[in-house]
């Protein structure tokens, strides 16, 4: 028989009883042959024994409690689709299943019809062999240099490059959320820059901006005549993805009406442009973001749950640019060259100014940074940018950073940015009522980090307790 028709054999592994006779029969009914086994270590003796086209497996089960089916399915059997299907998602089991390259990742309790529809397309897909790629162990700095287009050298935003560079590899969903203005569509552009559809088109979706009475239109196309006002056929965004990503930003603004037919396109890979009956087939790594807080519009009844699991296999959180530590001044560095223009030449910061960047709460996060530099050096005449320079809101949190201007003069620099670190150290200490972990997350260091620095300036947290 030929081998593209030939029943297609799929391994089930999973500890709930009732789950497993169900999915087994369930697939049997869609004409495969299914194998079903209790756990991780009997799924291995299968595989050691038998030939299979898929492998369907639970995450927290005895022997994959710690990952092992996965990792040594992946690594003695590479040429094996794997599919995850799990109730109790986690972020590293997440990662550790997209960086083994991990078919697909579901969320249970899974509808059978996104289940047959994942089975389908992963075994439609040609067997490329894909073994794990090895953990990296490069240090932040080395992973700062892989990705240049993100500023950020504190710790939150170290753990979001080791995140994109792991996913870069994948064709994993990718939810960003965070505050407006944080760089959700800079991640998301590097994800897809850094990954094997780096050459193909990163197309941008606003959700915003798209019309619910065009939301077809826009997003799958139409034909010449489907409508009025429609003389000639039109390619819809979809399909300018193919290939590439699609990324939808503000996708917690889309109607209801609107995540119905894209979830249908998202699990299909597929979509019918309006006016037309034939079916378009894309293939497509969708990235989303949003500022909302997508599971509590689940629960609300605002989003669909099934397109929030479906979009958000894996998700990332951006962290306020108020808990970035240094990377305030890095990117206000990266902002005054960018602004620069013609032969003068802005040299830096007022040490003001410094501390004025450094105790501002940043409500706008690196938007809002980007605009008072933008301002900032369209109005500066001197060499530096001064206090005078910033805008009222932002200028009035300097407060008593530092002692008077004549003061300043007598002193060196170093003591200036000194005085800025204790009274920024002070600030912080006040706010978090001495919790010297919290103080350090905002700040952007280790705990052991900021102790040390905490010795350094004479100050003891327990005084701040409340």
């Amino acid at each position: 028989m030929n081998d593209q028709h030939k029943v297609k054999r799929i391994l089930i592994a999973d500890d709930e009883p009732l789950y497993l006779r169900t999915t087994g029969q369930l697939l049997r009914q869609a004409g495969y042959e299914c194998v079903c086994v209790p756990d991780g270590n009997a799924a291995m003796e299968r595989l050691r024994r038998e030939s299979f086209d898929l492998i369907l497996s639970d995450l927290n089960m005895p022997g994959n409690l710690k990952l092992e089916l996965l990792q040594q399915g992946r690594m003695q059997w590479p040429d094996i689709p794997l599919i995850v299907i799990t109730g109790v998602p986690s972020l590293p089991t997440a990662i550790e299943s997209v960086r083994l390259g991990i078919a697909d990742y579901l969320l249970k309790p899974v509808k059978y019809e996104d289940l047959l529809a994942s089975v389908r397309r992963v075994l439609a897909q040609p067997v490329v062999e894909t073994p794990p790629a090895p953990r990296s162990e490069s240090s932040h700095e080395d992973l700062s240099a892989k990705f240049p287009e993100i500023i950020g050298r504190s710790e939150p935003m170290q753990e979001v490059l080791e995140i994109v560079d792991r996913v870069a590899q994948t064709d994993t969903n990718v939810l960003i959320t965070g505050e407006s203005g944080t760089g959700k569509e800079v991640i998301a552009q590097a994800i897809h820059n850094h990954s094997r559809r780096g050459a193909h088109n990163f197309q941008i979706i606003d959700c915003t901006a798209i019309p619910e009475s065009l939301f077809e239109s826009v997003l799958f196309g139409h034909a010449k005549g489907a409508f009025t006002g429609a003389v000639k056929d039109q390619e819809g965004l979809l399909s300018r993805s193919d290939r590439g990503t699609a990324f939808f930003d503000e996708l917690g603004e889309l109607p209801m009406a609107s995540q119905a037919k894209l979830l249908r396109a998202v699990q299909e890979q597929a979509f019918t442009p309006v006016g037309k009956n034939e079916l378009r087939r894309v293939n497509t790594r969708y990235i989303s973001a949003t500022n909302r807080d997508l599971l509590e519009e689940v629960n609300a009844g605002r989003f669909r749950q099934d397109l929030f699991y479906r979009l958000g296999v894996l998700h990332l959180d951006l962290p306020p640019l108020r808990e970035r530590g240094e990377d305030v001044m890095l990117l206000a560095e990266r902002f005054l060259r960018d602004f620069q223009e013609g032969e003068r030449r802005i040299t830096g910061f007022s040490d003001e100014v410094v501390a004025c960047f450094l105790r501002y709460e940043w409500p706008g996060n690196i938007r809002e940074l980007r605009n008072v530099l933008e301002r900032a050096v369209a109005l500066t005449r001197t060499e530096t940018v001064q206090l005078t320079d910033l805008p009222k809101q932002v200028r009035e949190t300097a407060g008593n950073a530092f002692r008077s201007v004549s003061v300043l003069a007598e002193i060196s620099r170093e003591e200036a940015l000194d005085n800025a670190d204790h009274t920024y150290l002070t600030v912080l200490l006040e706010k978090h009522g001495g919790n010297v972990s919290q103080a350090a997350r905002q700040a952007g260091l280790s705990r052991q980090g900021m102790h040390k620095l905490l010795s350094r300036h004479g100050l003891d947290a327990a005084t701040f307790r409340k």
